[in-house]
């Protein structure tokens, strides 16, 4: 073959070869930008740090975030919500009043759906007089002295800004894996309900706040992530929070999608 023909072969190979992986390049690439994780923010009831949360989120390796404000969009929190979101995350600190609707919503979002589910800081003390969040995140930040299952409970306090100690209590699990022990300025709560059956994940040893400060819990077909620390923006811009949050809201939507 002579050497002209010969490049013009090999061309022609090299075009066929392209057009042929090219379509599956683009599907490679589209099937990645798929798999983002979707993350839904819902906050309301009270004041936060806007800017360094979304800071986080938007710095969330391979996700998307959207947010809400309730009560203005509780009737999003309906079953179906998994179908355009992977993972929700509560921010807030909610005392309005659920109809009758609403709560069937969530009791069929959490209880039946199970989509994954992420508790910080001030969403630890919405719906005080609502069960289904207490059982939902396997804790409560009580307003007042509480009967739960036969047994008082005293209100719970808090204390901000302190430095609080986090000391990691499972340091092979996948949430708290690769995170040493460390320090950050933020509130603490004291006297908070704990389920008995949440799995500790780090804990401290401040005298004006409760052990347990980053735990595991599932509610019925729901995994649950829960962070008490997230008050100030000191804990977003945090890299130890911030690896914490990021392997814990994967390590939930992985839990979901096995």
């Amino acid at each position: 073959m002579k050497r002209r023909e010969f490049g013009i072969s090999c061309a022609a190979a090299l075009l066929a070869s392209l057009s042929g992986a090219l379509p599956v390049a683009l599907a490679q690439e589209s099937q990645t930008e798929e798999k983002k994780l979707r993350i839904l923010l819902i906050v309301g009831g009270h004041g936060y740090d806007k800017k360094n949360l979304h800071d986080m989120l938007r710095d969330f390796p391979n996700a998307t975030f959207e947010e809400i404000s309730i009560p203005e969009k509780q009737d999003m929190l309906a079953p179906g919500l998994s179908k355009n979101y992977d993972v929700l995350v509560f921010h807030d600190q909610s005392f309005f009043e659920l109809s009758d609707e609403q709560k069937s919503n969530m009791e069929k979002l959490w209880g039946e759906e199970g989509i994954p589910t992420v508790m910080l800081h001030h969403a630890l003390i919405s719906h005080p007089d609502y069960p289904l969040f207490r059982e939902l995140y396997g804790a409560q930040y009580l307003l007042k002295e509480t009967e739960i299952n036969g047994r008082k409970y005293a209100a719970s306090s808090y204390l901000h800004p302190t430095d609080v100690n986090i000391f990691i209590a499972e340091q092979k699990h996948p949430i708290t894996e690769g995170v040493s022990d460390f320090t950050i300025n933020d509130e603490v709560f004291k006297n908070v309900y704990y389920d008995p059956h949440i799995n500790v994940l780090a804990r401290t040893d401040h005298p004006q706040g409760d052990a347990p400060v980053v735990w595991t819990h599932t509610y019925k077909k729901t995994p649950v992530f829960g962070m008490i620390q997230g008050d100030a923006g000191g804990a977003f811009n945090d890299p130890n929070y911030r690896k914490i949050f990021y392997q814990g809201v994967r390590f939930i939507v992985n839990q979901k999608s096995e």
